[in-house]
């Protein structure tokens, strides 16, 4: 999309030729031109033709039965995931909704949008972080929420892999004292968002986010009050961070666009489809006598074929009516430290079980009994906390041997796992 000097939008053809010529017809023109801004561009874009797939509509019938009349606290509330979760949450009329994120900016942004659609009355919003004991045990004693949606993390791969205490302290700390609270509480449900990447992983990031599994996993197995469930699906396209508004702000500069490795796939959904998979997955029955009743419970999202991020790059490119490779160049720019070429939902080895709910399945990870992982964890919090590197490396080791510290070190996972 182009602009004159005075702002207004000029629209060329969709196509890449139209484009060129608009471009230089401007230019003789002594026209001042520019990108559409990049957040045009993701709005412009038909997600089900980019991932190939159509979006999937998760029946949420049980999701109101999940919050109406409930204290439901959602950690991470700023985030991709946790404002959506608010927004679903608001409207199923909570006794109580309790957002609480690190980022002032982020929890003032999802606060504002709530107050003005009418949930002000229910709202509870506190600027706490998840690895400050003293203040989160404060907002469980206020809230004694019945639900907990446990979103709040470190993410991105590549920074994860270059703080490692920091990733810890967040993904593994603040998981616990979420989780132990939760307990302490008697809250009915705990969800736990958590990612392929937890799957086999090579990324330090990956394997924090698998120990918070295992966590919540011995909880769920060790007591009766408390119910735990693991969600774990892959890339939410267009969320922070992520390539989708990397590729569309790389377009609107004029490229090039950055792929990390030709071959390099990823699974992708829609924030909307994440979180209904986390509402569905919650409103789930463990009390039936069915497959639901396995403890230490982890859900997954059936979510098609992996998208080749290449495709990715070339279909947005078009979307944005140019030509990969004339118009917009694509660099290919080396796997990053903790990247894999293919991510994994679920082991081979594990086996996974329909639950009724379209589109959700159940696989059953290997556990570790709650009285051995506890020691550990205190290893792996320990280090975090002592930057000490090495002895944190040996510590999250320990508990997924899968993880090599040394794969941070290099330049990612060359080879499908």
């Amino acid at each position: 999309m182009e602009f004159s000097p005075d702002g207004r939008r000029l629209t060329p053809r969709r196509t890449g030729e139209g484009t060129r010529v608009l471009k230089n017809v401007l230019r003789r023109l002594r026209i001042g031109t520019r990108p559409a801004p990049p957040e045009d561009l993701l709005r412009s874009i038909d997600v089900a033709d980019l991932l190939k797939r159509p979006q999937r509509r998760i029946d949420q019938r049980f999701s109101r039965r999940l919050v109406e009349g409930k204290r439901v606290l959602i950690t991470g509330a700023g985030g991709t995931i946790g404002s959506e979760l608010a927004r679903q949450a608001a409207a199923l009329n909570p006794q109580r909704l309790a957002l609480i994120d690190n980022s002032e900016f982020n929890l003032y942004q999802i606060d504002m949008e709530l107050r003005e659609a009418g949930h002000g009355e229910r709202l509870f919003t506190s600027l706490t972080d998840v690895c400050c004991k003293e203040h989160l045990d404060r907002v469980f004693d206020i809230l004694k929420p019945d639900v907990v949606l446990h979103a709040a993390a470190y993410k991105h791969v590549p920074i994860v892999e270059n703080n490692r205490c920091a990733g810890a302290l967040v993904n593994v700390l603040g998981a616990k004292l979420v989780f132990d609270n939760a307990t302490r509480v008697k809250a009915e449900k705990v969800v736990f968002i958590s990612t392929d990447k937890a799957v086999n992983p090579s990324s330090f990031m990956g394997a924090t986010k698998r120990i918070a599994e295992l966590y919540a996993q011995a909880l769920d197995v060790a007591q009766n009050e408390t119910r735990f469930v693991t969600v774990r699906f892959g890339n939410v396209f267009a969320s922070t961070g992520s390539v989708a508004p990397l590729f569309a702000r790389q377009i609107a500069n004029g490229g090039p666009v950055t792929v990390t490795h030709p071959d390099i796939q990823r699974f992708f959904m829609t924030t909307r489809e994440a979180v209904q998979l986390v509402l569905q997955a919650a409103s789930l029955d463990p009390a039936q006598k069915s497959v639901l009743t396995h403890d230490g419970r982890i859900f997954v999202l059936d979510m098609g074929e992996p998208v080749k991020i290449l495709d990715l790059a070339k279909r947005m490119i078009e979307a944005a009516g140019l030509v990969p490779g004339k118009d917009i160049e694509i660099r290919f720019s080396g796997l990053r430290p903790g990247e894999k070429l293919f991510e994994e939902v679920f082991l081979d080895t594990d086996k996974l079980v329909a639950t009724g709910a379209d589109g959700v399945l159940l696989a059953s990870p290997a556990m570790i009994d709650l009285p051995l992982l506890n020691p550990r964890l205190g290893e792996v919090v320990k280090a975090a906390r002592e930057g000490d590197r090495k002895s944190l490396d040996a510590a999250v080791h320990a508990l997924v041997p899968e993880f090599s510290p040394a794969l941070g070190e290099g330049h990612g996972a060359r080879q499908a796992p």
